[in-house]
């Protein structure tokens, strides 16, 4: 499951809660003030929306929405496990997209899962990656949430190769992404109490974001903890570049795992954050 986190998600801003600087962050005075218009629509129509959705929406409608959008990123990731040459991951995300089409009804019944086929977790951003492709910074985007400059290239992919290129009407399309938003909301519901009792949620999502961004570029196995705070004049910025710069890196495409298996501890960041603070959006 990869699906970035909404912005209108986004947790509330702590003003004067002084944090050490973050490597990848060179934009935080315009991310926290974006961080704080998103938080502050979360609380004026998501979160309400969601929490209505979620308590009045017959469960197998839910899971039939999830499992629709669900769906779609199977698709997008089969086509960027291809681009790894991650043979296994792209036949079992394929696979689900195949069967859950078909004898599921458009994706609204996930029969992959119990036959199976393992969800995909590779997108557009780790496939730069891969390829060696900097991270680049940080970004909070209105509307939208976390992303970094190298990540963006993941949600410009799918609006121009997506399901809404299909879509001819205006109102359709507005009603897609308003149940996609809401889909996602519901899910991140039970996280809103551990993200409230961060001291600075800013940078708590950040941090976590950027962890599981870097272990999902290395299959959850990074090869060392990211550095997040300021380097010493000894230390290196690894930027994210998941290998040797003059070449890709070398994968076993018949046994990757899932990238969400494991986040690098760097004592900032915990794996519920992390989840919180990933995604991708159809």
């Amino acid at each position: 499951m990869k699906r970035l986190l909404p912005a209108l998600l986004a947790g509330a801003l702590l003003t004067g809660c002084a944090t050490p600087r973050n490597n990848y962050d060179p934009l935080e005075p315009i991310n926290r003030e974006t961080y704080a218009l998103n938080r502050a629509l979360d609380r004026a129509v998501l979160k309400p929306t969601a929490t209505a959705y979620a308590k009045h929406v017959p469960q197998p409608v839910q899971k039939g929405v999830s499992n629709f959008f669900g769906n779609i990123d199977d698709l997008f990731s089969t086509l960027a496990a291809l681009l790894q040459f991650k043979g296994t991951a792209a036949a079992h995300s394929g696979s689900r997209v195949l069967v859950n089409t078909t004898v599921g009804i458009g994706g609204l019944i996930d029969w992959g899962t119990g036959l199976g086929m393992r969800k995909g977790e590779e997108d557009f951003g780790q496939v730069l990656g891969f390829y060696g492709v900097p991270t680049g910074p940080y970004l909070m985007l209105p509307l939208y949430g976390p992303l970094t400059l190298r990540d963006s290239v993941e949600p410009i992919g799918r609006y121009f190769a997506g399901p809404l290129d299909f879509i001819e009407s205006d109102a359709w399309s507005v009603g897609y992404y308003a149940m996609y938003l809401v889909d996602s909301r519901v899910r991140l519901l039970p996280l809103d109490t551990l993200l409230e009792s961060q001291p600075d949620e800013y940078a708590y999502i950040r941090d976590a974001y950027l962890q599981r961004r870097w272990a999902a570029v290395h299959d959850g196995h990074p090869p060392h903890p990211l550095p997040l705070g300021e380097l010493d004049d000894d230390d290196q910025l690894d930027d994210f570049d998941p290998g040797p710069t003059d070449g890709p890196i070398a994968h076993d495409a018949s046994a990757v795992e899932p990238a969400d298996t494991a986040v690098p501890d760097t004592g900032s960041a915990s794996e519920p954050a992390a989840e919180a603070a990933s995604g991708s959006a159809p």
